[in-house]
């Protein structure tokens, strides 16, 4: 009996030991594919850190360090995208085995049952906001924008009663409701549309949604620099 029990102890070392070891990468490599679920990146590094160790095979991260070369939320594509949480407890079990009856985001907010704090920040490049307006509103072409510490400006050509115009534009970010909007504040033109009120063409243009994110995650900010603006969106799940 001492001897069967002896057995049954080891064994139950073993599972502990191998379970420690793999379970903690198998959380790792979901938690990477949920990143990349949400952001399309094709190369994603992703450290968690626990003490002791065998703690994240349960779900209980101490911290989280992720980064991505580039990615796409919804229809923009950022640069570099960099992940940073603390104090975080995921439940491990509808990570490896997901309810298929939940929603995805039912599922986001089963698999979060705690955090601290998880922020993401990410860089926009005025080209690929030039991109995204161009693509945005057919009105305008020959798009050419501009991103400054003061904010936002393009010039583009445009379409008005039939004809062809030179348009100026400034404008900057707006978060509303946790979502990223591009608020044009100033448009000119040299042209017919001087004579009119141009105050009918500005409008709100919805960059960034915050349904498109992973882990509760809402945009918090946009802080502009020379020739880029760095988006941060954050979470936290008490």
């Amino acid at each position: 009996m001492k001897k069967f029990l002896a057995v049954i102890a080891i064994l139950l070392v073993i599972v502990a030991v191998i379970g420690g070891m793999f379970l903690p990468r198998t959380v790792e490599s979901i938690v990477e594919q949920q990143i990349v679920n949400a952001t399309s990146a094709t190369a994603v590094d992703v450290s968690l850190d626990a003490k002791p160790n065998f703690r994240i095979a349960m779900g209980e991260i101490d911290k989280l360090h992720a980064t991505a070369a580039a990615g796409r939320i919804g229809e923009i594509a950022f640069k570099n995208l960099t992940l940073d949480g603390e104090k975080i407890r995921l439940d491990v079990m509808e990570m490896l085995f997901p309810n298929k009856d939940l929603s995805s985001q039912e599922r986001q907010k089963r698999i979060l049952k705690h955090a601290d704090k998880i922020e993401l920040r990410g860089i926009v490049t005025d080209e690929e906001l030039q991109n995204f307006i161009a693509d945005k509103d057919k009105n305008f072409e020959n798009t050419q924008v501009k991103i400054t510490p003061e904010g936002a400006t393009a010039s583009a050509t445009g379409k008005f009663l039939g004809r062809t115009i030179d348009i100026d534009i400034a404008g900057t970010f707006l978060v509303q409701n946790g979502d990223v909007y591009f608020h044009m504040t100033h448009l000119n033109s040299n042209s017919i549309l001087s004579r009119v009120n141009v105050d009918i063409f500005l409008k709100d243009i919805k960059v960034l949604d915050s349904s498109k994110l992973p882990l509760g995650l809402k945009f918090e900010s946009v802080e502009l620099r020379e020739g880029e603006a760095v988006v941060t969106a954050v979470s936290t799940v008490k």
